[in-house]
């Protein structure tokens, strides 16, 4: 199929829109008109859009963390849990695996088990089975906003019962959906699809009701950060051309502070130049810093040191958002109790940093940044060029050419050429650019700071150092100290 990056026409759109409505019998609970009113029967308080522009504009760092239980019941015991023990700022639905394939039939009997035996047969909150009604009951039970948690190449019918169920965010994208929930699903199809769930987005802005569009490039698990902005960039011009204003950057940090900070600081930055340049108003950018994605020590010491680690980089880098995982994370489901708890550890680091001014290494952070805005810029405008300034398409023929690439991708469809590898100080180089459009400068940053730890170490930086490095965080260490 062919894709561009043009707005949907009500006539492309609302006949898409029954059958998208029309997938599961929930969707017959969907009215728009009807849901704008219930949205604005709602405090602002709990519109997901407003509290993050109000934490922006009050330099505040919010906490979260993800969740998702079958049961209604469980559930909302759950989201207060988080919201009245932990102290979180916001809440998400994390939704389960079996919805987000589209097996709407398999969520629904796993609900129907779970509230048969008491255990839990599906790893999340099933929202199509649910439904419109139960899922305000949710949204009526807390006191903060709501988002709903998860990814995946087609996102429209949970989107449709999310919002009309009062949820004024969501967290599923174009490129972290190709690249790590699929393997058959080709990149046209999840841009189309996602065109369509920002579309819906741009719907409800235009009726007065602002809902936040999280993106993700993908997970940075020892990938460096350029490649993975550069795709959320995409992304976000993506979706601002449906309408979507409330624009959510996300950054997943690798565990270098400098780097991490610059990383931070540079994607909103980076984002707000390309939509200013594609002549997107009115967008409010706002970004969440979140933990390392990787595995996690099975300590749960050694795992409160990881995710505090995280809220003080989102503190410096004064992202709007620190999101938390568990000190369960390598071990198990985490528990409600698990989940509050990290909540209130992160938000003791926010309180005792709040005040202060920290600054790090001037040069190390400015360093990190210019390299960072280069490497991103070259990737961003190659793909414009290849597709002839429709980034559509050029996302599609960069990702056939390699020039988006990501060393650990679920799908098929994937050059699979780039590597990273941690330098002498923990920060993630490109151990293999694949065909990256990068310069001979950038190349040889990369290489010389590779070359610092081959070095120090007497040893080549190899396959055997990745391996390690995707460890070396659950093992206690940012760099594994190996014998020559």
């Amino acid at each position: 199929m062919e894709v561009r990056n043009k707005r949907l026409s009500d006539e492309e759109f609302e006949p898409e829109r029954k059958e998208v409505l029309s997938m599961w019998p929930t969707g017959r609970e969907v009215d728009f008109n009807e849901a704008i009113e219930f949205h604005k029967s709602l405090p602002p308080s709990k519109n997901y859009a407003r509290k993050l522009a109000s934490a922006k504009e009050s330099g505040t760092t919010l906490i979260r963390t993800d969740s998702g239980v079958p049961s209604l019941e469980e559930h909302v015991e759950y989201l207060r849990y988080l919201q009245d023990e932990g102290g979180s700022d916001l809440l998400g639905s994390m939704v389960d695996s079996f919805t987000r394939t589209l097996q709407f039939e398999a969520a629904e009997r796993g609900l129907r088990e779970s509230l048969r035996t008491g255990k839990w047969f599906i790893n999340g909150f099933p929202i199509v089975a649910h439904g419109v009604a139960n899922t305000r009951k949710v949204v009526e039970a807390v006191a903060l906003p709501l988002m709903i948690r998860g990814n995946a190449p087609d996102w429209r019918l949970i989107l449709e019962v999310g919002l009309a169920g009062g949820h004024s965010g969501t967290s599923s994208s174009p490129m972290i959906s190709f690249w790590h929930y699929s393997r058959n699903v080709l990149l046209e199809m999840s841009i189309r699809n996602h065109q369509y769930n920002y579309r819906l987005i741009g719907c409800y802005e235009e009726a007065g009701v602002p809902i936040v569009a999280t993106l993700s490039g993908g997970f940075t698990i020892l990938c460096p950060y350029s490649v993975i902005h550069a795709a959320a960039i995409l992304d976000g011009l993506i979706a601002a051309e449906q309408g979507t204003k409330n624009i959510h950057f996300g950054v997943q940090y690798q565990g270098n502070l400098a780097q991490d900070v610059a990383a931070a600081v540079t994607l909103p930055k980076l984002a707000q130049d390309y939509l200013n340049r594609f002549g997107y108003k009115g967008m409010v950018v706002t970004i969440v810093g979140n933990a390392w994605s990787g595995k996690f020590p099975d300590d749960n010491a050694e795992a409160f040191a990881v995710l505090c680690l995280s809220v003080v980089t989102s503190v410096i880098a004064g992202t709007q958002v620190a999101h938390v995982k568990t000190i369960e994370e390598a071990i198990t489901i985490p528990t409600r109790e698990s989940n509050a708890a990290s909540l209130r550890a992160g938000k003791k680091v926010i309180n005792l940093l709040k005040d202060q001014k920290i600054d790090l290494d001037g040069k190390a952070v400015e360093t990190e940044t210019r390299m960072l805005e280069l490497e991103t810029r070259a990737i961003v405008d190659r793909v414009i060029d290849l597709g002839d300034g429709d980034v559509a398409v050029g996302m599609v023929r960069a990702v056939e050419s390699g020039v988006l690439d990501n060393p650990f991708a679920t799908t098929k469809y994937v050059a699979g050429r780039v590597m990273g590898v941690r330098d002498n100080e923990g920060a993630v180089r490109y151990l293999d650019h694949g065909n990256l459009p990068f310069t001979n400068e950038i190349l040889e940053f990369h290489r010389g700071k590779i070359a610092e730890r081959e070095k120090k170490w007497g040893r080549k930086v190899d396959y055997e150092s990745v391996v390690n490095d995707l460890f070396s965080i659950s093992r206690g260490a940012l760099v594994v100290r190996l014998n020559s």
